[in-house]
């Protein structure tokens, strides 16, 4: 096992050390497996689950199961029971077994025990491995034969393993069906049994007949066995059964529907209602007008709170989505009707959802009225009473309110001022998690219209004046209230009375509470405040990493408030570009410093490296334009350029020096934009940040939409210089004044985008989505720093395995639909036996790139790829991995493997016969046979 480990190669973070970590673990597990303790033992089976997350290729994987199947054949039964749990928790990592057909017979031996536990553990077993052996008929024959057994614990197992293999084999689905349906109609089955055998039938959607067996049996139970508890496990069964088959939906919907009309019981009315949501949430457009029209009417004359709440749950399960749109007006007034009558509601969870579902309806625009006013009069008289209650029980419910007022809030600027007002005076009153939640729902609102912030600084700054004396703010609520009026200054300088609270408040904060105000300071724009909080911290971490970190990011904040001193008049913009650099070329070197393997900052430094090439671009611009004031073209280069008649000739030296900034522009933009396609797991709006640095050259860019926040500055600047562009381009004039006003627009347009406040991204300081890909490829040379061995008239395969690795949030932003693995070959170093060889006719292919894209299963995958080397010599092979999204973006996250590749020849390499030698000695040696082979 140890020698197959170290035929793979782990790429991106995974080092030889951890290699051989993972195969001193595994020997490790096999003495303890191999002990004649069974405490050894089952302490060694449980500690499988967790080699196979760190450690998650085949090559281990197959060992280490193949091992334990060995352990379950001839153990007992407590050691099977412990295998069963290794199983089951090991479930993703099933299918990089191997030798599938080894595993599943040393399992299946069990199976033939006298002992009926054995044979319910390995039922079981089978059961949880189904994914891998769908359609072993085997197994399936004894799992239908267990079914009969007297034993009631082997007949609960085969009940579970006919669940497992009907979700997953279409074959058995309709096999068991008709044994199962017999079960159930029969008079010898005991009710207990039926109870367990009705879940199974919601995998029985693999086709149309099965499908409607099923169903048909369900309608038979629901009439033969009205108890509640047959009622509601069987209207659980078809509702799973009609999302998965999607043919019996509206009839599904309509029979839930009388059911909940006609049976008098609470408990059947909750399963009702349950199912009806479930149906809304997977097939809104299948439900008709008449269906909602009776949610609406059940929902009017229940009586019952807890059934009010998920009726009104299931309506908002139908308007959040396209459904809403077809529905006609009388259901839409009916809908109203609903919302008026339970939005004041004394019940505060079914007044939150039922202002829910007026947002929805509001925002739709379906009404002839306008219920916008009614829908704010609604949240507003929500928050407003919930004020000061007890926060545990309204915390939720005051979360869904203030996401309506949010929303609504996006869609019309004085319903913003009109919340945000709200929001003020409920935060003047407020404390603890609530006036957090308060302070959430501004930031938010200000996220999308921060200039309705503006009336609330006065009340968040007393708000933090008050709190910070009294100590009642927490930190996160502290952090929230410097980061509201981040975002009402837009980026531009506070006043300061504004800048001293501000600091006060820091005064009195912890250094971590400093740290993520100073964050969120650079997030808005505010490098001044950010300055003065980093200016001493750095000197107060216990890491070096940390010190270079926050050293960095002091020189930051130092280059931007170079920037913000350049004049109006553009006097210094030259040592003020050049002070920024130098502050921007330290911190690059501090965050490289500050890097790990664990954190190694990559963004971070590529994001102000291409800052100062931007910067850079800038003042070659404005060295340029000063360029030609300083000398414009002589008198006599009109008089030239007529009598050669050509008139550009008389602005060569101008064009061509404007002809290299556009260049190094360009090649900026290009460099912003790799970084862009190489940033997967960052959010939506650092990606619009990077969008908007890597266009700034490009006019087609600027629209007319009111620029976001974070970018308030930059896209402000962009747009007055299209402005200014759109009267300066149509003139007609070839005079050489319009030369001159056109090259003073380019030197106030370098002047403008210098000075703009460039925000840094979210994605700059945190990661809220990880996603890592990892590689083993193979073969491997047997030595590190050896190139692999092949035969010139032979092909090397090339196998790539991967995991793609995520964090605690997966799939946040964006997810991993595909992988493309891409495969250079290039010839380094040419055999000298070739390199005096003549040229052919044909020119030899030296260089070959192929590519592949795998979908990943449970976050493995693998491919191959079989790679000519004609010709002899050394051959580098590049081997880059790239993440292909839900949408079919291609994102170039890595990994990149690079791997040495020497072609040889026999015939060349056969050592010559010894001069003088005697000639069957040397024919002895020509028809010797070569040491073929691939090595």
């Amino acid at each position: 096992m140890a020698t197959a480990v170290r035929s793979a190669n782990f790429v991106d973070g995974v080092s030889a050390e951890q290699e051989q970590d993972a195969n001193s673990a595994l020997t490790e597990l096999d003495k303890g497996l191999r002990s004649g303790r069974i405490g050894v033992q089952c302490e060694a089976v449980v500690k499988f689950p967790r080699l196979f997350e760190k450690y998650p290729f085949p090559i281990l994987i197959n060992s280490a199961l193949l091992k334990i199947a060995d352990v379950y054949r001839g153990g007992n039964n407590f050691i099977r029971l412990c295998i069963l749990r290794v199983v089951q928790q090991s479930e993703k990592h099933l299918d990089k077994i191997l030798n599938v057909d080894e595993f599943s017979r040393r399992i299946i031996g069990v199976i033939h025990s006298n002992d009926p536990v054995a044979r319910a553990i390995t039922l079981r077993t089978l059961g949880s491995i189904a994914s891998i052996i769908p359609e072993k008929k085997t197994v399936h024959h004894s799992i239908i034969l267990a079914l009969d057994s007297h034993d009631a614990v082997e007949v609960e197992a085969s009940i579970f393993a006919a669940d497992k293999f009907s979700e997953k084999s279409k074959t058995f689905s309709a096999t068991i069906c008709s044994k199962m349906i017999a079960m159930l109609s029969g008079l010898a089955t005991p009710v207990e049994m039926k109870l367990k055998l009705i879940p199974s039938l919601r995998h029985m959607h693999h086709d149309a007949d099965t499908a409607a067996k099923a169903f048909a049996v369900c309608k038979s139970l629901l009439e033969g066995y009205p108890a509640r508890k047959f009622m509601v496990l069987t209207l659980n069964t078809m509702t799973r059964l009609a999302v998965h088959s999607l043919v019996n939906v509206s009839a599904h919907v309509s029979r839930l529907l009388n059911i909940l009309a006609t049976d008098p019981r609470h408990d059947v009315h909750l399963a009702c209602l349950h199912n009806l949501s479930l149906l809304a949430k997977h097939g809104p457009h299948l439900w008709q007008a008449e269906n909602v029209e009776e949610v609406c009417d059940f929902l009017l004359k229940t009586s019952s709170p807890q059934l009010k709440v998920l009726a009104v749950s299931v309506l908002n399960a139908i308007c959040g989505s396209v459904a809403i749109k077809l529905l006609p007006l009388p259901t839409i007034s009916k809908l109203l009707t609903v919302c008026r009558q339970f939005c004041y509601d004394d019940n505060i969870s079914l007044a939150s959802k039922t202002i829910r579902l007026l947002t929805q309806i509001t925002k739709s625009k379906r009404c002839l009225e306008d219920v916008s006013s009614e829908a704010v009069a609604a949240i507003q008289t929500f928050l407003i009473l919930t004020n000061g209650t007890d926060v545990s029980k309204v915390n939720q419910h005051m979360k869904v309110a203030l996401k309506a007022a949010v929303e609504l809030s996006t869609t019309d600027a004085n319903t913003a001022a009109a919340f945000v007002d709200t929001l003020c005076e409920l935060l003047s009153f407020s404390s603890g998690k609530e006036a957090e939640l308060v302070c959430e729902a501004l930031e938010a609102i200000g996220e999308k219209s921060p200039q309705t912030l503006q009336s609330a600084i006065p009340t968040i700054l007393a708000c933090l004046q008050k709190w910070t004396i009294t100590g009642l703010a927490s930190d996160h609520l502290q952090v929230q209230l410097c980061t509201l009026v981040f975002q009402a200054a837009r980026e531009e300088m506070m006043p300061p009375d504004v800048h001293a609270t501000l600091v006060m408040a820091l005064e009195r904060s912890g250094s971590w509470q400093m740290y993520r105000i100073a964050r969120q300071a650079m997030r808005y724009g505010q490098y001044s405040i950010a300055e003065f909080i980093l200016s001493d911290m750095a000197y107060k971490v216990s890491s070096e990493h940390f010190y270079n970190w926050l050293l960095g990011l002091k020189h930051i904040c130092s280059a931007q408030l170079r920037l913000q001193e350049i004049r109006h008049d553009g006097f210094n913009i030259l040592p003020c570009l050049a002070n920024a650099v130098d502050n921007y070329q330290r911190a690059i070197v501090a965050i490289k410093a500050a890097s790990t393997p664990g954190f190694p900052l990559e963004f971070q430094c590529e994001y102000v490296r291409l800052r100062v090439a931007w910067l850079a671009a800038l003042r070659l611009m404005v060295l340029t334009c000063n360029t030609f004031r300083a000398s414009p073209p002589p008198a006599i280069a009109t008089a030239l350029a007529c009598s050669n008649g050509q008139e550009g000739t008389r602005w060569a030296q101008i064009v061509q020096q404007l002809e290299k900034c556009v260049g190094y522009c360009h090649e900026v933009g290009q460099q912003i934009s790799t970084l862009y396609w190489a940033s997967f797991d960052a959010d939506p709006a650092t990606l619009h940040n990077i969008t908007l640095q890597s266009t700034q050259g490009e006019r087609q860019f600027l629209g007319q939409a009111e620029p976001g926040l974070s970018e308030q500055s930059v896209q402000g600047a962009l747009h007055a210089v299209s402005r200014e562009l759109d009267v300066l381009l149509p003139e007609n004039s070839t005079c050489p004044e319009k030369t001159f006003r056109l090259v003073d627009f380019l030197s106030k347009s370098a002047l403008s985008l210098a000075r703009a406040s460039l925000s840094f991204p979210r994605f700059f300081f945190q990661t809220l989505q990880s996603t890592t890909v990892k590689l083993a490829i193979s073969p491997q040379p047997s030595s590190a720093g050896e190139p692999v061995l092949i035969r010139s008239d032979t092909s090397l395969t090339l196998k790539v395995e991967g995991v793609i690795q995520k964090g605690e949030r997966p799939a946040l932003f964006r997810s991993v639909k595909a992988v493309s693995v891409t495969v250079t070959t290039n010839l380094v170093n040419r055999a000298p036996s070739q390199q005096s060889t003549p040229a052919s006719k044909n020119p030899e292919k030296t260089s070959v790139q192929l590519s592949q894209t795998v979908e990943p299963h449970n976050e493995y995958f693998s491919t191959s790829f079989v790679l000519p080397f004609p010709t002899l010599g050394v051959h580098s092979m590049l081997l880059e991995a790239a993440i292909v999204d839900e949408t079919g973006a291609c994102w170039k996250t890595g990994p990149r493997t690079t791997l040495s590749v020497k072609s040889y020849d026999d015939s060349i390499q056969r050592p010559p016969p010894a001069r003088g030698g005697s000639r069957i000695v040397a024919a002895v040696m020509a028809a010797a046979p070569s040491s073929s082979g691939t090595q």
